[in-house]
């Protein structure tokens, strides 16, 4: 008898967490989709305020904080006063830090945090523009070097160096095989996670059409 009521407690507790782990992944799909078709402010903060729910309710999961970042980087690039883009890029950094302290191994948070300095750049060019360059360049190195197969630091790194003069290490004919290498690992790239982390290919792919037309001209 009490190995049956054991046996019977387990498969309740067993029943409960896959409904939890069902809500977890209904709501972030959810939630996920509606950053897709964000436009406005109130809409970026509404599903920056969800994904931060999730992350105080999952605790020990980085993806919540993930896209909690990526929502405020995204509104920070919308964003033209430049204080108000710090207050948006401070925020996103916290979440950042939240998911790295998680897994500091994650090759998609430090595509992540590459991604989040090119907006503290655009606040002050000319004072911001080395400093954070380099800081960018270091987390793209990091990203590949932890996942290789990862598309998005190739394809961040490609738009960088397209936008840099070659004076620099830049321009089109540096910038087009990184970008091909990345449309390259776009295509291939897999992940069994549902809420896996898949925007970039659209960019990456106007980027390459964008050279093509100045290669024409």
């Amino acid at each position: 008898m009490k190995t049956q009521l054991t046996l019977v407690a387990l498969v309740l507790w067993s029943i409960s967490l896959c409904g939890q782990n069902n809500t977890y992944e209904r709501t972030m799909l959810s939630t996920i989709e509606s950053l897709d078709k964000a436009k406005s402010e109130e809409e970026f903060l509404t599903c920056v305020s969800q994904f931060e729910r999730m992350a105080k309710a999952e605790k020990t999961l980085w993806l919540p904080y993930y896209y909690g970042a990526y929502s405020l980087i995204l509104l920070s690039y919308e964003n033209a006063d430049g204080a108000e883009k710090d207050l948006l890029l401070d925020r996103a950094q916290e979440f950042l830090d939240q998911g790295l302290e998680l897994d500091p191994d994650e090759s998609e948070l430090h595509a992540l945090q590459a991604f989040l300095y090119p907006s503290r750049i655009l606040v002050d060019p000319m004072n911001r523009g080395m400093i954070y360059f380099e800081l960018m360049f270091s987390e793209l190195e990091q990203a590949k070097a932890l996942n290789p197969a990862n598309p998005r630091p190739l394809f961040l790194e490609g738009v960088s160096k397209l936008n840099l003069p070659p004076a620099m290490g830049g321009g089109p004919e540096v910038a087009r095989p990184i970008l091909e290498n990345a449309e390259a690992k776009f295509n291939t790239f897999q992940h069994e996670d549902p809420l896996w982390p898949d925007w970039g290919a659209d960019a990456n792919r106007a980027e390459l059409d964008k050279l093509q037309k100045i290669e024409r001209n």
